[in-house]
């Protein structure tokens, strides 16, 4: 069978996992690729006009994959950890998917669901298996090495390797290398990684003499640190990841400065953006750019005001060394 994985959304996050464990049961897989001008132009064409972009260039990930493959795999995540959801967006994709493939193409679509306790899900990913061979054993050795293969995935993206990178097991073009100036890009992960989408940012910034720092490069214990002294949880999952980071970078001076990456128009992250900000002032934190990226943003514009905060880091930073000379002095 050719099972095809979107490569949006999702895929920047779990896509080893899912690749890993549907070719240990034998599956081919036919993946759609980086996004591309075509990919997103057929996107927005499908999908609803108040969807937000990666939502968009989900769409058009999936009408790049209906004529090549056999099924099309887009998992229903409802809540990946206890008191938690996803984005409502996350829950409707496989229903999302048949819209785009109208039928012509059957959508795999388990349902992961932490709030219903670990056997469910171990269920779930088992009738998964089942629609593949019916030795069991085969089917728990290919989950145990897929979760393998997600935990080294995980694990490169710590050390500071990108997507790409981490994705190939290369061990090379670290995004943090020790450089004067340190900006953390800070996001969800189809947000910060899709390289068309963010019109290759994390390469530009390493470009200009930046090292970048992402929220997977946030130690865990900082965020959930952070998060504790909130007055009110956060109910999405993938917020609180992002909070968190945001907080923990302003908190103990990890960057110099800090773009938060948002698509329009997101709801969750929008209220997330108000409250990372309020906390960034009453913090006396460091500068923080938010922008805000659709399928009109333009290159130019994009690209001026990423330069501009640069200088400007650059600019706060050698003045504050200056005055630190001057008192040492």
């Amino acid at each position: 069978m050719r099972v095809g994985i979107p490569g949006g959304l999702l895929y920047f996050r779990y896509g080893k996992l899912w690749t890993s464990f549907l070719q240990a049961l034998g599956a081919e897989v036919v993946e759609s690729g980086e996004t591309t001008r075509s990919i997103l132009s057929s996107g927005v064409s499908k999908a609803e006009n108040e969807s937000c972009l990666p939502v968009k260039v989900f769409y058009g990930h999936v009408l790049a994959l209906r004529d090549k493959v056999d099924a099309i795999f887009v998992p229903r995540l409802v809540s990946v950890k206890k008191g938690t959801h996803t984005c409502p967006k996350m829950l409707g994709l496989p229903d999302l998917a048949r819209a785009a493939v109208e039928d012509k193409v059957p959508v795999i679509a388990p349902t992961i669901n932490f709030q219903e306790g670990m056997w469910a899900n171990y269920r779930a990913v088992y009738s998964l298996g089942r629609l593949f061979t019916r030795d069991p054993l085969r089917i728990v050795r290919a989950g145990l090495e897929a979760w393998s293969e997600h935990r080294l995935y995980l694990e490169r993206l710590t050390l500071g390797l990108d997507h790409r990178s981490a994705l190939k097991g290369e061990t090379e073009d670290l995004l943090c290398e020790g450089r004067e100036l340190r900006i953390g890009v800070i996001g969800h992960h189809y947000n910060v990684y899709d390289t068309f989408t963010t019109m290759s940012l994390l390469d530009r910034l390493s470009s200009m003499g930046v090292d970048v720092v992402t929220a997977d490069m946030v130690p865990e214990e900082l965020k959930r640190r952070e998060l504790r002294r909130l007055p009110k949880d956060i109910y999405w999952s993938y917020e609180q990841e992002v909070a968190g980071a945001i907080l923990a970078c302003t908190r103990y001076r990890l960057v110099d400065g800090i773009i938060f990456m948002i698509s329009f128009p997101c709801g969750p992250d929008s209220i997330i953006r108000v409250l990372c900000e309020q906390e960034n002032r009453r913090m006396g934190g460091v500068p923080m750019l938010s922008l805000v990226i659709d399928e009109h943003t333009g290159e130019g514009g994009f690209l001026t005001r990423i330069e501009a905060f640069v200088d400007m880091l650059r600019r706060r930073k050698g003045i504050a060394s200056e005055v630190r000379e001057a008192v040492a002095v």
